[in-house]
């Protein structure tokens, strides 16, 4: 495990640079861990063969309060929700992001008549109505949007009166 007090003055420099490289991405918006220490391996490659420094920065910045994945999964849930996406885009994306899946099957953990409730709303919003159209080409058209968006088809049949 990396320590500063046994650290070279290269390895401190670079560290500082690491953190307020962080600081700086958390400022725009909240962060998953596994997407931040993407960002700062990016960032800096030379950081390639000591990963320890990585890991460093990324427990400096949770112990600070700076960088927290509940956070960011309840503020990513909300939303997808908001843009009228469905369980398993939200879920997809998260997990892209973060590797508290607990975290993302706690926030998720809704009733399938309320994402029925989102979709319709969606449905709504993109078509005017959620009304099942009679012609089959449209009614497949509006499952194939839903379905895009991340629901299942058990909510996308709710969602269609």
């Amino acid at each position: 495990m990396f320590s500063l007090e046994t650290a070279s003055a290269e390895e401190i420099d670079l560290v500082k640079q690491m953190e307020a490289r962080a600081v700086y991405l958390l400022a725009m918006r909240e962060h998953g861990s596994k997407e931040l220490k993407r960002k700062l391996k990016e960032k800096f490659p030379e950081t390639e063969n000591r990963p320890n420094l990585v890991d460093f920065v990324i427990l400096t910045c949770q112990k600070n309060g700076w960088l927290s994945d509940e956070r960011f999964v309840e503020v990513s849930v909300r939303q997808g929700i908001e843009k009228g996406h469905g369980p398993y885009k939200i879920r997809q994306t998260l997990q892209q992001r973060t590797d508290a899946s607990d975290l993302i099957e706690t926030y998720l953990e809704m009733d399938d008549s309320d994402w029925a409730e989102i979709a319709q709303a969606t449905l709504e919003k993109k078509y005017g109505d959620a009304i099942k159209p009679k012609e089959m080409k449209e009614q497949a058209r509006r499952m194939r949007f839903l379905q895009s968006r991340g629901f299942s088809q058990s909510q996308i049949w709710k969602a269609m009166r």
